[in-house]
């Protein structure tokens, strides 16, 4: 048997070894970025390991081709454009309010302006002339309901807008009166004594609300209403599951509704989220809020559910958050706010 016998190595050899090795040292910059290198993989590997895992959510199937028009907001363009400036030097405002389509805009200006000088009677009266002429306009008739609202003339919201729904017979009318029932909650004694007047009020609005939608079943903004409407009862009252059907539909309907840049995607899955953690299904809940960020990542409202701490939700939700006694808010002009 034959032994390979080891060559002594070549003295270049080994100056040249020893060369690469002083080499490297002399380069300590080379170590530190690799070391950084390493600890980055390490933490960004940690990172998405300790991410939740966001579930795609089961919502509803939508046609293939739904126009803005069948979501209840074929005027959106013409909602988001300005209000005329300094309306009550404008020469065109007529001294007294005036029932005129192509008035309406510088009277619902007019009348927004009194409101903040605190003239609310004349305020009021040029908002009105804006919502009669122009019956079909939700930007007007919303302006005009919540300042009735904020002044607490909860009958003559009711009154105007049923007046309006006998008269005209539009989706727009019978909403907003849907809705003045949400807002006369606010006239009800408080809870516990006033949970009769709140459910009354309540099941008047989905009454409205579903006639909207047996003939506009896409209508977002009476999806969401009555969503928010079974939202807020009490959980042993069953209206949950109905909570969960529309504002699944709500936040399905947020993606037809994306060509419009508007303030809703936020709200809708903050609302579907809170279904499931009124019911105490916190994981459930929280998925929606996390498939919430990944449509509009900046919502201050999303990030404020998932902040709150997992053991506290339910208690949050049918308190504070969602919980008997606490006002329904029904400012419609997030479907068209320019936002998120």
């Amino acid at each position: 048997m034959k032994f390979a016998v080891k060559q002594p190595m070549e003295p270049s050899t080994k100056n040249s070894v020893s060369e690469q090795q002083r080499s490297w040292f002399r380069r300590p910059w080379l170590i530190v970025s690799l070391a950084v290198a390493i600890l980055l993989l390490a933490v960004s590997g940690a990172y998405w390991l300790l991410l939740p895992r966001v579930q795609p959510l089961a919502l509803p199937k939508l046609p293939a081709h739904l126009s803005l028009a069948d979501l209840g907001l074929a005027e959106w363009e013409s909602y988001q454009q300005p209000l005329p400036a300094d309306a009550l030097n404008n020469p065109q405002l007529p001294p007294t309010p005036q029932v005129q389509p192509n008035l309406a805009a510088l009277q619902d200006a007019a009348g927004l302006a009194l409101l903040k000088q605190q003239q609310v009677d004349k305020g009021l009266a040029y908002l009105r002339a804006a919502a009669e002429a122009t019956p079909d306009n939700l930007r007007y008739d919303n302006d005009y309901r919540l300042a009735l609202r904020t002044h607490m003339h909860y009958d003559q919201e009711e009154q105007f807008f049923a007046a309006q729904l006998a008269k005209y017979n539009t989706p727009t009318a019978r909403i907003n009166l849907a809705l003045s029932y949400v807002d006369q909650m606010r006239s009800c004694p408080p809870p516990p004594d006033g949970l009769v007047c709140q459910a009354q009020f309540s099941s008047r609005s989905i009454s409205q609300l579903d006639i909207v939608l047996a003939e506009q079943p896409y209508n977002v903004i009476a999806r969401y209403a009555r969503g928010l409407n079974h939202l807020y009862w009490p959980n042993l009252m069953g209206h949950l599951p109905r909570a969960q059907q529309d504002l699944s539909y709500a936040v399905a309907l947020t993606r037809p509704l994306s060509a419009i840049s508007n303030s809703f995607t936020g709200d809708a899955y903050t609302a579907l989220g809170d279904v499931f953690a009124k019911d105490n299904q916190v994981d459930a809940a929280r998925n929606v809020w996390f498939n919430g960020l990944q449509v509009v990542p900046d919502s201050s409202l999303l990030k404020s559910r998932l902040d709150i701490a997992k053991d506290k939700l339910a208690n949050e939700e049918n308190g504070p958050l969602r919980g008997l006694g606490v006002y329904v808010e029904t400012d419609l002009s997030l479907f068209w706010t320019k936002g998120r």
